[in-house]
């Protein structure tokens, strides 16, 4: 009855650990990791020795848990989804903008094995976004580089840990009062680098972005020809299509020098989008 290896409760047989890490492809310590986060206890913890016990509804958590990783949800947030302190719209979001997130990187897949030079129109949502921030006002795209490396080795030092779904952006708040000429160039940028929400050791350099749609353009190619140009032809096109603004300019540098000298310039791959109704 109390061998470790067949443990039986009520004539139902519980597995140990070992073979719960087997089952379930997690490591002990990942197992006693979701105990300690209460997304997965043992059905039964001998008090004289420790040894966990876990059943099959100890599997299908496992397995759900497995799931909500695979669709980038942090450990703090699967705990706050079993643990109730999460509601159901919340959670709803929260899968929402993970959905948002692996329809916007396929699309952005694909556009890598398209013709140079290609340029695609289409809605997406922005998701919410916790970001370190700052201010940019300079122009010529090699200084910006260099600035931004500068500020992202601050943010490193600062004890800010990026967010791996999404690259560093920009954001533009006045783009349209300059594409209309009532404001003058050189325009600030607020430029954003996506952190872990629970890690936030300078609020003055942290900045939330709410969930919002938008109408995008992916572009696939040279970098100088395109970089200041897209928010252009993107504002163009929604002019075109009778689509109203309702927020600033966000790019993303998907693709881009910050990812190392190794990659073509000819290859590099940019997203603007511009929040709409």
């Amino acid at each position: 009855m109390n061998n470790k290896k067949d443990f039986e409760i009520n004539g139902e047989k519980l597995y140990s650990i070992s073979e719960m890490a087997k089952i379930s492809g997690l490591g002990r310590s990942t197992l006693l990791r979701l105990e300690e986060y209460g997304i997965d206890k043992p059905r039964y913890i001998n008090s004289k020795n420790g040894y966990r016990y876990y059943d099959v509804v100890n599997v299908h958590n496992a397995m759900q848990y497995q799931m909500f990783q695979r669709l980038g949800l942090s450990v703090h947030e699967i705990a706050s989804y079993y643990n109730g302190t999460m509601n159901k719209e919340e959670t709803l979001d929260l899968l929402r903008d993970r959905l948002a997130i692996a329809q916007r990187t396929l699309d952005e897949f694909e556009s890598r094995f398209t013709e140079r030079g290609s340029l695609s129109f289409s809605h997406i949502t922005i998701p919410a976004y916790n970001c370190f921030h700052f201010s940019c006002d300079i122009e010529n795209p090699k200084d910006q580089i260099e600035y931004n490396y500068r500020k992202i080795q601050e943010m490193y030092e600062k004890g800010f840990r990026p967010y791996p779904t999404t690259p560093m952006f920009s954001v533009v708040p006045d783009f349209d009062s300059v594409y209309e000429g009532k404001n003058p160039k050189p325009f600030r940028s607020e430029i954003c680098v996506t952190v872990f929400q629970e890690e936030v050791p300078d609020p003055d350099s942290f900045i939330r972005f709410r969930s919002r749609n938008a109408f995008s353009l992916l572009y696939h190619g040279n970098d100088t020809e395109i970089m200041n140009a897209g928010a252009e032809i993107l504002y163009k096109e929604m002019k075109k299509r009778g689509i109203r603004s309702t927020g600033p300019v966000f790019g993303f540098c998907i693709v881009g020098p910050f990812f190392g000298t190794g990659i073509d310039p000819e290859d590099y791959l940019f997203r603007w989008a511009i929040p709409v109704d």
